[in-house]
Order: structure tokens, then sequence, then C-alpha cells
């Protein structure tokens, strides 16, 4: 049976799924993203040859050294619109630069602002289709297995004006079996209990509820198991919270830190727990299963893009208001119930944001790190929003992990910052967990063909 199992990464965004596979080895050959500055992330991180989609099909001769036989099996990265990645290109990148006709998995989540609880989930929002590039790549190379993440928005969205019929139309079209290449797959699973799956329960610090969709290619008599859960009351580890996550990195108070600092991993803001341990030598590289070493230059006394925001004497002044738990219409309702209302007109904004200034609370996982994490989380015992490094850690990216790109950007950029790279990621724990079950499925389909030889 094969040691490593081989990928494709669609949606790539930073390399949550890629880092999480890789800790499983499974290895992917191509990716595709279309943000310039996630693509560079992604490269450092993951030592990932770049392939610059719109000049390449203006002169595709000038870029015939990537598609060289790499025995390493290195990662071919293709910076451009996913809708513009022909099946020929993809299968042209597998013969000649790998030596390979297919991959034994497909992976993406389309990007989920259309699906979001947060967005106007428009009916009519293009990016609703840009789920149907993951199952026409699988097909196109006949795949073994796919996944397909996205919010947990996708259930209630609107389709021919009926609730929640999008996520039924997108399970009948990935297992729809009329298609003219005759590949066709099944799903593991589409009950919303099950595909349902929390963060938090497989060792992530934070309460992240993401539908994962696996499909099994039809020709094979294989099942798939989704992940048992590890984390919470009665399991195999405690919850790992915010005070675990963010317990050894050094403080910084608003405007302090630095793109390096030295590694302060005796300091405390919690008691250490053993989850908490855990899950800080995962984030250290010390765990033995978790040793996927980064390919760009890193210290690890060292940490990086550990730098507060300079907030205004105001802000800092309402997130001082604001307890752990609370957000800014909860922290408002209390001062005026202890008749301090006065504060919040000196404080706060005319128009209260319940998602925002929300202050993390040590004992507990966070909420959900978004793209507007830095808007929308304070520190629990600093009165700031949390620095990128902070972010990577509630999101499982281990701290060797590259970031590049600006800290914070105009929202009328179309170039991702730091936190907004790390906010849309798919956690790598979560990759991790459902990587393992992938790696049995694909055992299972190799040992059923071992048989029949």
């Amino acid at each position: 049976m094969q040691d490593v199992h081989y990928s494709i990464d669609l949606f790539s965004g930073p390399g949550g799924i890629c880092t999480g596979f890789k800790w499983a080895r499974i290895q992917p050959l191509i990716a595709v993203e279309l943000s310039d500055r996630t693509v560079e992330t992604y490269s450092i991180s993951h030592d990932a040859d770049v392939l610059h989609l719109e000049s390449y099909l203006q002169t595709p001769d000038h870029f015939d050294h990537l598609f060289d036989y790499n025995k390493k099996m290195k990662t071919l990265l293709i910076h451009g619109d996913i809708r513009k990645v022909s099946n020929q290109l993809v299968k042209e990148i597998l013969t000649r630069r790998f030596r390979v006709d297919s991959v034994d998995i497909v992976t993406g989540g389309a990007p989920c602002e259309s699906f979001s609880m947060a967005g106007t989930r428009s009916e009519e929002d293009d990016r609703n289709t840009l789920f149907l590039n993951v199952i026409r790549i699988a097909r196109a190379i006949d795949a073994k297995m796919f996944l397909f993440e996205n919010v947990k928005g996708l259930f209630s969205k609107r389709s021919e004006g009926i609730a929640g019929k999008m996520f039924e139309d997108i399970c009948n079209e990935f297992e729809s079996n009329e298609h003219p290449s005759g590949v066709s797959y099944k799903l593991a699973s589409r009950e919303r209990d099950v595909v349902l799956m929390n963060s938090m329960e497989y060792g992530v610090p934070q309460a992240r509820e993401r539908i994962i969709l696996v499909g099994i290619n039809r020709k094979y008599d294989a099942t798939f198991h989704y992940p048992k859960k590890t984390h919470g009351p009665d399991r195999e580890y405690d919850y790992v919270t915010v005070g675990d996550a963010l317990n050894n990195l050094p403080l910084v108070k608003s405007g302090e830190g630095g793109d390096e600092l030295p590694a302060d991993y005796k300091r405390h803001i919690t008691e250490p727990t053993p989850s908490g341990e855990h899950f800080i030598s995962i984030m250290k590289g010390e765990v033995s299963e978790y040793e996927t070493l980064p390919h760009h230059d890193f210290d690890p006394s060292i940490v990086t893009f550990h730098r507060a925001v300079n907030h205004s004497k105001r802000m800092i002044q309402r997130m001082s208001l604001i307890r752990q738990g609370e957000g800014m219409v909860k922290a408002a309702n209390r001062l005026i119930e202890e008749g301090r209302e006065h504060l919040i007109e000196e404080c706060f904004p005319n128009k209260l944001y319940a998602a925002r200034n929300r202050r993390l609370e040590l004992d507990k996982p966070s909420f959900t790190v978004t793209s507007h994490c830095l808007d929308e989380m304070i520190h629990p015992i600093e009165d700031r929003g949390i620095t990128p490094r902070e972010a990577a850690r509630l999101q499982s990216f281990p701290d060797w992990y590259h970031f590049a790109g600006p800290y914070v950007k105009f929202h009328s950029d179309p170039e991702q910052d730091k936190y907004e790279q790390i906010g849309d990621a798919i956690p790598p724990l979560l990759a991790y967990s459902l990587g393992l079950e992938i790696t049995k499925t694909l055992q299972e389909i190799e040992q059923a063909s071992l048989k029949l030889v």
C-alpha cells in the first residue's frame, strides 16, 4: 500500500487543508488559489512552485520548466481563477510533472461569502456555482475521492425560492451518475448532523462549524467514516481553550510587538492543562506525527507576526469596559444597569454591532475566527485586538507558518491581509482528523485492488 497519498487542493487559501493533510501523509501535487498574497503565503510555507495562470495562457512555452518531471513531487501552485484552469491543463501537469494519471483525492472549499450567515446569501450570486469545479476536476481525472467544505449557512441557502434547497442541489450534483465521463461518486453521508463538524471537538481552540462532504468513486466498494470526536466532556481530551492556545505567547499591549519577537515560552496567562500543553507542542513542532518541517527559514526561539494594532485611546477605553464573554451590546446593557450610561456615549459608537469587539474567554474555546477577526476579537486580558499569530494559534496553524501580505488593509483592496487569510482558512487540526480517516478509506481501496491481482 502507498506510504504517501496525493491530492489536488482547490481554493487552497493559505494552506489549512494542505497542512493537516501533510500531517496525515497526503501530499498535494496541484493547488489553485486566486489571491496574490495568499499564493505567497502558501508557496513560502509549503515550498511550492508557482504557475501564474494568466501569463501561462498567453505564453505557455515560457513555463515549460514547470512541467519538467519533478521527482520530489513538489507542489505546483496555480495562481489564477479556477474557472480558467482547464481539465486538460490539470491532466498535463499530472502526466508531465508527476508522471501520474490521477490523484487519490480532490479537495476544495469554494468561497463562502454567498453562503455565509453574515452575508446577503443572494440566490443569483455567481459564486454559488464555484463548487462545480471540485467535482469537474475529480471527474476529469477519475479521482478516488473528493472533499468539499463550506459554511453552515449552506444548509439554509435558497434555491428556486426554497430555503435549504441549495444544499440538496449540491449533494445531488455530487452524486449524479449522468455525467458524460461515466465517473460518478457516492457521498459518505448527507445527513446534516453527520456532515456538520465543529472544530473544537477535534483539538482546535475555536468553535467553528463547517459542512464537510466526502465522496467516494462508485467504482470502489469502500466506506468513509467521519472522524471520532476527541475533545470535550467525557472524551479523550478536554477542549483546548483560548488560554491554552495563547498561553506561552509574549504579552504585548496595543501598538507593541513586531514581525519577530523572542519567544517567551515560560510566560503563562493561565494554568497549563494536559490538552493545552499537547496543543502547544503541536504548534512548536515537537510532536512527531505533526513534524512537517517548514521549508523556509524558521527559528523556534522567535515568534513571528505578533504585532498588535495601535488603537486609539477611545478604542482602548471601550475595550477596557468589555468583560470576558461580552461584546459591545452586552457590555452597554450592563453599563446601563450599573448607571454608567455616560461611558457608552464617550466610548461606544452610535450603532452597536453584536459581532464586533467581543472579548475572548480564557477558559473556553474562542468563537469563530473570521476574516474580520481583528474587528471582532479582543484579547482576553489585554485591551487590544488579537495579533495575526494569536489568530493563527486559534486556527491551529503551527508557529512555523509564514503569512505574507500586510497586517491590515482597506476593505476596498482586493488583496487579502494576514487576518483575512487566517480567518478564511480550514483549521489544520480539523483537516488532519479528516486526513487520517481519508487515508483509511484509500487503504481499503488499495487492499481490495490487491486482492484482484
